[in-house]
């Protein structure tokens, strides 16, 4: 199977960063995925298609085992798992409860402990997944717009609006924890 991906990927480099991160974290992806679908042949189905998408940002990826990398492929495997949920809800019926939707990485696989945070940091670990997500894309690991979009599976009009509210949210959560922005 691993031949197939690196059939994806052009230079001598990519191939060997595709199969380092292949092996660090495919059981990670395994288990996020499971974790949203309760099925191991659509899990097995979502580390697929992500580990296709993954090949394209392979020049995004400076280091293998750090935390920003493994960030960005739970999230790249959620994205995945939950367009497959879709796909399968469409066919069937399973309730929001079942998917997780609310999943998010294990707190136990923090980067760093709160009290290491800056304060905008910890403001936005306070906000709601979906706006946590693309503000560390976006800010924090510098993708640009069209690729979020892409990685998430959303279009870029609906992008743009969840980037609008979640300022809106994370100026909120500062004001409430006192952080003075404007000065």
């Amino acid at each position: 199977m691993l031949m197939m991906y690196l059939n994806l990927v052009d230079t001598p480099e990519e191939k060997s960063k595709f199969k380092q991160l292949y092996d660090k974290y495919r059981n990670l992806m395994f288990f996020c995925a499971k974790e949203i679908l309760k099925d191991d042949g659509l899990a097995e189905d979502a580390v697929q298609e992500a580990l296709i998408k993954l090949t394209k940002y392979l020049k995004k990826i400076n280091e293998v085992e750090c935390h920003k990398t493994k960030h960005f492929i739970v999230i790249i495997v959620e994205s995945a798992s939950k367009d497959i949920y879709r796909r399968e809800k469409r066919q069937k019926s399973i309730s929001w409860e079942e998917i997780g939707e609310n999943y998010d990485f294990p707190q136990a696989e923090r980067v760093k402990a709160v009290s290491e945070l800056t304060d905008v940091e910890r403001a936005i670990m306070e906000m709601p997944g979906v706006y946590r997500k693309i503000f560390r894309m976006k800010y924090v690991w510098g993708y640009s717009n069209q690729e979020i979009g892409e990685l998430l599976g959303i279009r870029q009009s609906a992008l743009r609006q969840r980037i609008a509210r979640g300022k809106k949210i994370l100026q909120d959560i500062l004001d409430e924890m006192e952080v003075d922005t404007h000065g």
